[in-house]
């Protein structure tokens, strides 16, 4: 940056152009150049292509220094103004910044302009922690204690946010030199600077993890013989593709963590590092390169049966049931993590079981998959996808928008929610509308669309689902159905195609809408069916016969737990009694106990199956019992 500011004070020009996902410092970065240009006496401009995409840059005095934010959005006419001034070689400091990939073809000519005419780039990259660590000890001018390196750890390498929290601890006291050593003097932060930085810190926290661009700057601008090359261990760089990836940064997190994989096969005739092939594996399946997914744990196990190292195969059991389950091979998933003690699970593994459990009824079992999940240390993105789910179930729509809202109330944490499952979004898009919440469903939407850009089937199906429930749109969805790989979603979609006809049609449904819906239930039944689905399955049985359709032709084929089998002998006595009609003071009569025990039992049965009334729970037991619902055990 420095020699940037001192070519222009002499008479040249300088480009610098940063790139990186949305929401990454850039506009951060850009603050800080101008504030440093402004610094060294130079007159200073800044516009925003996103406010103003046809913008007239008009400069006056000399030095300048010229800072255009978000170039992505810049107009093609603004592009071309752009690609003709910093090439025109005038005395003056272009410093632009962009969504890495994103722009149209002449802000595209623009960057490669920049490349040409030998202007500096930076990529807008996490600090490290020993960044992080010489940056506070410059700042206080001291030697940090571990309570207070933890303490900043928790900003995550984002310069903007490090500034908030170390001035706050700073203002407040909460820090103390002496000696050459800064310690907290109380751990946290006190209600009066929480208070006062608030706004900072939230608006901060939406700015993904940067390294110190301008140092990385300065070290582009040196030529390529002088640079210095550093190697980076397999373990850091799959840290740093693991970071991209779940704070929304897909392409450069699967690019990074391809250079991982190709790192550790490198070093693998010394020290092969199985642990970062397993990790690559996940990202790859979460990103639907399952067949590549499949050839790294292959090649993993295939090592560890050569070498008899087996130090590895626990996390290569959690990383083959979360590629199955991602894949839409549930049951296959499950099948990987049986034979092992619940207590020797991973939390990837314990949220395939929550996740089984749900979709096969059985409510308390996945909620107690989920307390184990939290309990062995899993981050919340592991199993909240199931935990929304269980909120929904157990106590409807509200309590899981609720929930969705308090946990993940940031662009940056729901992100990373979606990283881990994009089959959130259109979840939160359903329940939210339900409950008349307009705003969240269309924040959600936002989100998952600016995942999509990308080669990534998962995540364009979970935007198409999204926006097709939020514009109530037959036709997005019926896209989305055929987007989607696995027959769980294809059937969630198909029974959101149900619903839009049945709201479509209003209070009076005509026969046409009735067999259009008709249809389209018995399509979700044959693929609930297909994906195994008990609970799912029973739920859309019962609503075929409430559109009278008491003849299904789909017969639940999948390998289930069946609820049913999991009852009491009484309370199964019970659940048949209440399937043939009979009220509550009836079942009491015929079993000899009171009213109150009678309702006592069906609100454990509804808890245990998964159902919210009579009507559902008579519906589902006759399902299961003409079908041949294999019992459990």
């Amino acid at each position: 940056m420095t020699s940037a500011l001192r070519a222009v004070g002499a008479g040249g020009s300088a480009v610098l152009l940063y790139e990186g996902a949305p929401q990454t410092g850039k506009t951060w970065v850009l603050d800080e150049v101008l504030r440093l240009a402004a610094n060294a006496g130079f007159a200073t401009t800044g516009i925003s292509a996103a406010d103003e995409p046809d913008a007239e840059v008009v400069v006056c005095g000399e030095p300048a220094a010229v800072a255009v934010d978000d170039v992505h959005r810049a107009s093609p006419a603004l592009a071309r103004r752009l690609r003709t001034a910093v090439t025109g070689g005038q005395p003056m400091l272009w410093v632009l910044s962009r969504e890495s990939g994103v722009g149209c073809p002449d802000v595209e000519r623009l960057c490669r302009a920049v490349r040409a005419h030998g202007g500096a780039r930076a990529e807008l990259v996490p600090w490290s922690e020993d960044e992080t660590a010489r940056y506070l000890a410059d700042r206080l001018r001291a030697s940090p204690d571990p309570a207070l390196i933890r303490l900043v750890g928790t900003a995550d390498g984002n310069p903007a946010l490090l500034d908030v929290l170390v001035d706050g601890l700073s203002q407040e006291d909460f820090v103390e030199v002496k000696n050459g050593r800064a310690r907290l003097v109380r751990p946290g932060l006190p209600d009066r600077v929480l208070s006062s930085v608030r706004e900072r810190l939230l608006r901060s926290s939406r700015e993904q993890l940067v390294r110190d661009a301008i140092t990385e700057l300065t070290g582009g601008a040196l030529p390529a013989e002088d640079r210095v090359r550093r190697t980076r261990e397999p373990q850091e760089t799959v840290r740093r593709a693991t970071k991209a990836w779940y704070s929304g940064d897909l392409a450069r997190g699967l690019r990074i963590a391809q250079r991982a994989l190709s790192e550790s096969r490198r070093l693998a005739d010394e020290d092969a590092t199985a642990d970062v092939e397993i990790a690559v594996a996940v990202l790859l399946a979460d990103a639907s390169r399952f067949d590549r997914c499949d050839e790294v744990l292959a090649a993993v196990q295939q090592r560890m049966s050569r070498t008899g190292r087996t130090g590895w195969e626990h996390q290569w059991s959690a990383a083959k049931a979360h590629c199955l389950m991602k894949a839409g091979r549930l049951s296959d998933a499950v099948g990987v993590v049986n034979g092992r003690a619940v207590t020797e699970l991973s939390p990837p593994e314990l949220a395939v079981l929550a996740l089984a459990a749900l979709r096969d009824g059985d409510i308390a079992k996945s909620a107690r998959y989920v307390h184990r999940c939290k309990l062995a240390g899993g981050r919340p993105a592991e199993y909240d996808w199931v935990a929304l789910q269980l909120a929904e179930a157990q106590y409807g729509p509200e309590h899981a928008v609720s929930l969705a809202t308090e946990t993940y109330g940031t662009d940056l944490r729901l992100r990373e929610l979606l990283g881990h499952e994009p089959a959130v979004a259109p979840f939160l898009v359903r329940v939210a509308l339900r409950c008349g919440d307009r705003s969240t469903a269309r924040w959600v939407c936002r989100l998952i669309g600016d995942l999509a850009d990308g080669d990534f089937p998962a995540f364009r199906a979970a935007e198409t689902h999204a926006h097709g429930l939020f514009r109530q749109d037959a036709d997005l969805l019926s896209q989305a159905r055929r987007c989607y790989p696995d027959s769980w979603s294809r059937a969630r979609v198909v029974e959101d195609v149900a619903d839009l006809a049945c709201d479509a049609a209003g209070a009076g449904r005509g026969p046409r809408v009735r067999m259009r819906t008709a249809s389209a239930l018995q399509e979700a039944l044959s693929l609930y069916s297909e994906a195994a689905a008990a609970r799912d399955f029973a739920r859309v049985r019962s609503r075929l016969r409430s559109v009278g359709v008491y003849d299904t032709y789909a017969r639940f084929s999948g390998r289930s737990g069946a609820v049913f089998g999991d009852l009491t002998d009484q309370q199964e006595h019970i659940v048949r009694l209440v399937a043939d009609g009979l009220t509550n003071q009836q079942i009491a009569d015929q079993t000899f106990i009171t009213s109150h025990t009678v309702n006592f039992h069906l609100r454990r049965i509804f808890r245990k199956i998964g159902v919210n009334s009579r009507v559902e729970l008579a519906a589902m037991y006759k399902s299961w019992a003409s079908s041949s619902l294999p019992r459990s055990g």
